[in-house]
Formats: structure tokens, sequence, C-alpha cells
């Protein structure tokens, strides 16, 4: 099929990859200039593993190409994916869509002929049923603009993992579009039902609350554990004994069940805000509530994390932290709602000299935190430091061995927000390891 995606970023460019890697005739649409620049050069616009090998194996094979202008973006497709951003608004919890609408407006005046347009932008509950009619106010007189939505489950540092082997695809549109959209995206989709991804056919408002029901339940599970571990801490409890049982139970499962500092990017914040938002809008109280306080538990680490550097050094005015980590998670180029890079602000806010290092994002913290230093190194940011805290657990940092930073260190502690050091290494090493919150050597292995 002849496939055009508009929105060439962290979701909208794996997407369009894998949809070329399945044989389709694709063209991206990014409308920001250096990051149509690089995607012309068949490189990804954004560090994320594997994406620029694919996108250079299929320019090469002519399936693949990109542009910025939407001329050329709807005389190609005659399917359409949308994945604009949809970022939380400055002044409100619920996401801006101003995007997806110009967007659609954008397509919608152009067209000479009936097509498809599928969303994959992650939308507040009821979103996609308004941006159906709105295509249709739209679209000119005698042509047909048929929107279907599409939730998106990629995840970050597995984007072409997850983009290419879906676990389900889930469709939303109304019922007198219902056979042309599914026909189509059937069409467009065969190699991933083929593999063995369930298709899921629904309304719209049922197709946005899967979404929003996945982030939400993901949230919770990350922040319910963090509470757990607030509890073991209390008690004298073996953390590590507590999460790995419950991950055992096949009712709950392992994924999101070590403690630490806690969730972010550019999603799952934004998603539950929204969905709060959203719940309260439709009178669901107890849910609106139930979510921020995941939120608010989630959040509440990175105050858990000054506060121990605090108790550790007694006073965070004149000390200097090492960091190590700012990108939300290991292997993404992401510092999205980052609880690293917030806890390393927060403790420059609280006069500490921050000497930060991140094997990724290292150029995007210079530009927009010149206030903190950042090295180049793991080994410079341990140079005269009083502590040190390990916030984004990176293999760099599991296989980096301490008894080589012994000597640029004194005192020798480390906080180990992310449970990802070998804590029987370091303290053969000289240091004292310290999990988030634990004061005092910690139980188990921390692993």
């Amino acid at each position: 099929m002849k496939i055009t995606v508009i929105g060439c970023g962290r979701l909208g460019t794996p997407y369009t990859v894998a949809l070329a890697e399945m044989g389709h005739d694709v063209l991206g649409v990014e409308v920001n200039p250096e990051a149509l620049a690089a995607l012309q050069d068949s490189r990804c616009p954004f560090d994320e593993p594997g994406v620029t090998d694919y996108i250079r194996k299929n320019v090469d094979a002519g399936r693949l190409r990109f542009t910025g202008s939407f001329d050329e973006a709807v005389a190609h497709g005659e399917l359409f994916f949308l994945a604009v951003p949809t970022p939380q608004k400055q002044d409100g919890a619920t996401m801006d869509v101003t995007a997806v609408e110009d967007s659609i407006r954008q397509i919608a005046r152009r067209l000479t002929r009936d097509v498809v347009l599928i969303g994959k932008s992650t939308v507040p509950v009821g979103t996609a049923e308004r941006m159906a009619a709105l295509a249709a106010d739209v679209a000119p007189s005698g042509v047909e603009l048929r929107i279907g939505w599409s939730p998106d489950f990629l995840r970050e540092a597995l984007s072409m993992e997850t983009t290419l082997r879906p676990a389900r695809l889930v469709l939303g549109t109304s019922p007198t579009d219902r056979e042309v959209v599914e026909a189509v995206a059937r069409r467009a989709w065969a190699p991933f039902v083929d593999a063995g991804a369930e298709l899921l056919v629904t309304d719209f408002v049922t197709a946005d609350l899967t979404k929003a029901a996945a982030n939400a339940f993901l949230s919770t599970k990350m922040s319910f554990i963090n509470l757990v571990d607030n509890m073991c801490r209390a008690a004298g409890a073996d953390m590590t004994v507590v999460s790995h049982s419950l991950g055992l139970d096949p009712r709950i499962g392992d994924f999101g069940l070590t403690p630490g500092l806690g969730w972010g990017g550019s999603c799952l914040g934004k998603d539950i805000r929204a969905f709060a938002d959203r719940a309260e809008e439709l009178g669901a109280h107890a849910t609106a509530r139930f979510l921020m306080l995941v939120d608010e538990a989630n959040t509440d680490r990175r105050t858990m994390a000054v506060d121990h550097a605090r108790a550790v050094l007694g006073d965070l005015a004149d000390a200097t932290v090492a960091v190590w980590g700012a990108s939300f998670k290991p292997g993404v180029g992401d510092i999205s709602d980052s609880p690293a890079l917030d806890v390393a602000v927060r403790l420059h806010q609280a006069g500490a000299t921050v000497r930060l290092y991140d094997p990724s994002v290292n150029d995007l913290v210079n530009r927009r935190h010149p206030d903190l230093t950042v090295v180049d190194t793991a080994q410079d940011a341990v140079e005269g430091a009083d502590l040190l805290m390990v916030l984004t657990d990176w293999q760099e940092f599991s296989d980096l061995d301490p008894s080589m930073l012994t000597e640029h260190a004194e005192p020798r502690t480390v906080i180990d927000a992310r449970r990802c050091l070998n804590p029987q290494r370091w303290q053969e090493a000289g240091w004292s390891h310290e999990l988030l919150g634990y004061t005092r050597p910690a139980l188990g292995d921390g692993r």
C-alpha cells in the first residue's frame, strides 16, 4: 500500500519505518526542519536503538522517504496515519491536541479522493470521536475522510521491537465507517496479524480508553511497589524478597516491580494526568483521586532522593554531588519528565554543586540546564564529589569497576536509586552502598 505517516517524532519515526519494513511504500511527513534534515539523511533524529539502521535499509530499498510538504503527503497516501505529539498543556493536566487538529485540517482540505486516516497520537478519552466530526466538516463536498483511531503501545528503548511485533492492535471507528476503515487497516496490518497480533475493533471511546487504562495500570504498578518499599523500610522487611515474590505470581508478573526513583518520560505522566482530568470532568471522582494519588506517589520518590542526599551530607549547601544518569530510563536519549534530571535540578536548587554524566543526553542537558556541570565520563563526575547518586540504570554504571573510582571520592558513599549496582562489589571497593531511602546497610543483594 501507499501509506503516509504524519509526524515523525518518537512515535511516528519507528512506526513509519516499521510499515516500510512490512513492505509498504511509505512517506513520512515531518515539519521540524532539523528532524526532517536528519531523516532525509537516513538518520534517526533522536537517540533510539536500531532505528537508524532500519531507516537506511528501507530508504535504500526504495520503500521509505520523507518530506515536509503536505501537498506531497496527500498526493501519496491511500492510507494516512497520524502520529503528531500531544503534550500536556502548560496551564492544565489535559493534553494539547492542537497538532492533531491542525494536521487533520491540512490533509482534509487538500483531498480530491476518498481516504482513510488512522490516528496513532495519544488523545484524551472522547477526542477521537470529535476528530472524526472535524474531518467531516473540513473535507471538500463529495469527498470522504474516514477516521479510525489506533492507540500506540510503543516502549522507548524498545521502539522497533514493540512496533514490529505488537502484542495487540486496537482500532476504534464509527459504526458507519467501520467496514471501510477496518478493511483498509487489515490490509496495512496484515503482516502484524499474520504474525499473531490480535486485532480488536471497537468504538472510538473504547479505543481511547485502552491506551489510557494501560498506562494508568503500568503507572499504578510502579508507584505501588515504591509504596510497598516505604512499608518495608518502616517495618525492617527485605524489599528484594517481597518484590521477587510478587513477580513470581502469574497474576502479577515481574515487570515494573523494582522499587526505585519512579517513572518518567513523555507518556506515563502526561497520560495519567489527562486520564484523571477527564475522569473528573465525567464525574468519575474516585477514579480521578486514585490516579492523582498514583502520580503523587511517584513524584514523592524524587523528594525522597533529595532528602536522602541531605541525610548523608547533613547540608547540601556547598556540597558536591556526582549524578550518574539524566535520561528518564536507560537506552534512550530522552529527558522528558525525567526523575533523574529533576532530582539533579532540585539538588542544585538546594545549594549543591552537581557534576552530572549520562551516556546519551549530555549535550541536551547542557543546552537546557547550563547551571548543572555536565562532564564527559562517569569517573569525571565522581572527581572531588562528596556523594555519588545513581539515578538512571544504564548498563555502563552496573558494569563499571568501583575500585577505579576509590581514589577520586572521599568520603565514599553511593545512593543506588535504581538498585542497579552490586552492593557487595561496591562495599569491597570501600564504598558505603545505600538504596534509595535506606540510610543503613541494605538487606538482600539490592538487585
